[in-house]
This record gives C-alpha cells, sequence and structure tokens, in this order.
C-alpha cells in the first residue's frame, strides 16, 4: 500500500511548481495579457465576443507551451534531486 504524504503548504508549492499544467497555465496567461489587446483593439467588439477571444488566445498560448513547459518542470525536477545528493 503506499504511504499518502502528508498534506503542507511546502508539499502545495512544490507541486505546483513541478506541474506542467501550472507552467502552461502561466505562460496562457501570460499571452492572453500580452496578445489580447493586440486582437481585440479597434474591432468594435461587444464584451462578451471581446472575453471570447481573449479566451481563445490563453488557450492558445496554453497549447503551445506544451514543450517548454515539459523542460522547465525537467529541468527543475533534476536541479532538486541533485541538491537533494
Amino acid at each position: 500500500m503506499k504511504k499518502k504524504h502528508p498534506l503542507t503548504i511546502s508539499y502545495i508549492v512544490f507541486y505546483l511548481l513541478l506541474s506542467e499544467d501550472t507552467w502552461r497555465i502561466a505562460a496562457g496567461f501570460v499571452c492572453a495579457v500580452l496578445f489580447g489587446p493586440l486582437v481585440t483593439q479597434g474591432r468594435g467588439l461587444q464584451r462578451p465576443a471581446e472575453i471570447m477571444v481573449w479566451i481563445m488566445v490563453l488557450a492558445i498560448g496554453w497549447s503551445i507551451t506544451a514543450w517548454p513547459a515539459r523542460k522547465i518542470t525537467s529541468m527543475l525536477k533534476r536541479a532538486i534531486q541533485k541538491a537533494g545528493r
């Protein structure tokens, strides 16, 4: 039977840092913040359409950052394992 790890703040922080999804969500958010205004400015979009475009930019940013997120997490995991030796 697998022993469960106690849920602590440090465990949650390390889990978030070492999760690919955290980095992908952050990159998608950054893409939406950077490119959202560029895409929606001057188009005369209503608020719901503008929100939809921002969500689409966020999703595109999330999807194209799979490889960089994988590299970031593998680098962090190696650094933590190296520091633990």
